[in-house]
């Protein structure tokens, strides 16, 4: 997952590096995720993401775009509530629908910065139980206008959150967002 992680980064800098078309920007906006458990008590939990992005046309239909985005992501699993802070880079394939709305497709990859279980009013570090990379496929639709970009992507997740896990039962991260981006330049 490492190699997966440094390739990503590199391929986000020679794209900004190799195109002067290139677009960079922010975005930011909010996150209803949850975690795929057979037979559990579930309700989303409701975070945030923000960070930047590097979008560079690929012809007149289909654009790359790279994005290094901090998430706060969770579950409530009733009694007990999980937070996770992850460094999410999604490397995004955008395809032009018609005028500004597109369609987005591709992998991402996520490091796990920090992660705890709450019950009440106690709270106990979990990350050293917790898988410290994750994958997730991201599919989404947004719409492109001026220097604006608003997109709504669902991050579905491959990987096993939990680092100990011998069930046979993956628990998987699957997020929902709705972001607003701008692009300077």
């Amino acid at each position: 997952m490492r190699k997966l992680l440094i390739a990503g980064a590199l391929v986000l800098a020679c794209v900004v590096g190799a195109q002067a078309q290139t677009s960079l920007g922010i975005k930011g906006g909010l996150n209803v995720s949850t975690i795929r458990v057979p037979n559990a008590d579930i309700d989303p939990r409701i975070g945030a993401h923000f960070g930047g992005f590097a979008s560079t046309p690929i012809s007149s239909r289909f654009a790359l775009q790279p994005e290094v985005l901090y998430s706060l992501q969770g579950v409530e699993i009733h009694p007990y509530t999980f937070t996770y802070h992850y460094l999410n880079v999604p490397l995004i394939f955008k395809g032009t629908i018609a005028g500004g709305l597109h369609a987005q497709v591709g992998p991402q990859f996520g490091i796990l910065l920090s992660a705890k279980r709450e019950e009440g009013k106690h709270s106990l570090d979990i990350t050293e139980h917790t898988n410290r990379y994750d994958a997730a496929v991201a599919l989404g639709l947004g719409y492109d206008v001026a220097a604006w970009q608003v997109s709504a992507r669902y991050n579905l997740g491959l990987s096993d959150t939990r680092d100990d896990s011998d069930s046979g039962i993956d628990h998987t991260n699957n997020v929902f967002q709705l972001s607003l981006g701008y692009k300077f330049r």
